[in-house]
């Protein structure tokens, strides 16, 4: 048995480069599972810095010098934050007090709803479960007004946090994006030598986060702005709230679309009622969101035996689902029209 593990291991670890790759690895793992409380802002740095990667070296490209390129991307995307803190993120916040304000009248239509149906199937329903569950999400909803009481208490120092990033962290991604090279040149000299095989696997992981981040962010833009088109042609109340949640959930595969799918569904039927027109559009939606929502999650996809961008990927993808929906929205409208 000891023979057999040895021979294991000369044949796993006799080479210096795949013993560098181990040590690599046990070591970066080991410092983001102690460390990463205090490396979290460094953490959305890089991942921010990869984001703009790619419009700073555009602009290099065509000219522009390192510090230059860095600088310019950092401000346009500061302002497009600042856009959406200061435009979208008040509206937002606004439709949510209006949602959590027009709660319990939705419960109150659905208690209403859910005690007819034991009249209409006895059979199948009883009338004491649904006055019980009636109740139960009555009680839910007082105890919910104390909850956010609380959690707003205890968020200032989460607001403080917040304070922090804000200036932190477009610091770190501006210096992480100008002097790209002369970070990895220094991080390539406490690497042990024999790092052939270490440098390939980092070059291809290098390539699938970059594809993997962008494609995401596109897929998240197109997401919410092709969803909140949709929504506003239709009529539907909170539709800038219910957008923002939709392009938000592309981030978690499979339950973060069918989660999202509760509040959109939730609202469309207290506001228009149960027909054959909004079942039709959430039918529709749903057809052509189904494997969009997962198609750009994987970062990047073969094609022809390369990488390629998630980015062209994402875009086709949610073009096609976006015209589906804003298709099927205007073909309710005209039926309605008619």
């Amino acid at each position: 048995m000891l023979e057999m593990l040895m021979q294991w291991y000369r044949r796993r670890f006799s080479d210096p480069e795949a013993i560098a790759l181990l040590v690599i690895l046990v070591a970066g793992f080991s410092i983001l599972f102690f460390f990463s409380g205090l490396l979290a802002p460094l953490l959305v740095a890089i991942v921010l810095a990869y984001l703009l990667e790619w419009p700073t070296a555009r602009l290099q490209a065509i000219g522009c010098s390192r510090r230059w390129a860095a600088s310019i991307v950092l401000i346009l995307f500061v302002g497009i934050l600042l856009l959406m803190a200061f435009v979208v993120m008040p509206i937002a916040w606004q439709q949510g007090i209006y949602l959590i304000r027009d709660m319990p009248g939705m419960l109150n239509k659905l208690s209403d709803f859910a005690a007819t149906l034991p009249r209409r199937y006895p059979a199948l329903m009883d009338a004491g479960i649904i006055d019980a569950m009636a109740e139960n999400m009555r009680t839910r909803m007082l105890n919910m007004g104390d909850s956010v009481v609380k959690y707003s208490l205890a968020s200032l120092v989460g607001l403080l946090t917040l304070a922090v990033y804000l200036v932190l962290v477009p610091l770190m991604v501006f210096f992480l994006v100008k002097d790209k090279e002369q970070m990895l040149n220094a991080v390539r000299r406490v690497l042990p030598r024999n790092r052939g095989l270490a440098g390939q696997v980092w070059n291809e992981m290098n390539q699938q986060i970059t594809n993997y981040i962008r494609g995401k962010v596109l897929e998240m833009v197109v997401v919410g702005v092709a969803t909140w088109l949709g929504f506003l042609l239709f009529g539907l109340n909170y539709s800038l709230l219910l957008a923002v949640l939709v392009g938000f959930s592309v981030l978690i595969p499979y339950i973060g679309a069918f989660v999202v799918t509760i509040p959109v569904v939730g609202v469309a039927l207290f506001q228009f009622g149960l027909g054959d027109g909004i079942l039709e559009l959430f039918c529709r939606l749903s057809d052509y969101s189904g494997a969009g929502w997962q198609s750009a999650g994987t970062g990047t996809f073969l094609r022809s035996g390369e990488f390629a961008s998630a980015g062209d990927y994402s875009v086709s993808g949610d073009f096609r689902r976006s015209v589906g929906i804003l298709g099927g929205v205007f073909r309710h409208s005209i039926g309605d029209a008619d």
